[in-house]
């Protein structure tokens, strides 16, 4: 998987991460629990969960997660 999880310091920018990657990436959507497949998942490109406020971001594509990285990290 594709993903990057932040501490909960970084919890106050959820918001603004969302938005990047619908903006960037494309449409995603909140998860419970750590994603193990894409199947079922369409149209999403990237989900997020958040647990005590560690968020993490996974993608499907592993561009994604650089180009969001790029930005976010």
């Amino acid at each position: 998987m594709n993903f990057i999880t932040f501490n909960n310091t970084r919890f106050h920018l959820n918001s603004a991460m969302q938005e990047w990657c619908r903006e960037n990436i494309g449409p995603g959507t909140w998860v419970g629990g750590r994603l193990k497949t894409w199947d079922d998942m369409e149209p999403n490109t990237w989900v997020i969960e958040s647990v005590f406020g560690n968020t993490t971001f996974t993608f499907k594509d592993p561009e994604h997660l650089t180009l969001f990285l790029l930005v976010w990290a």
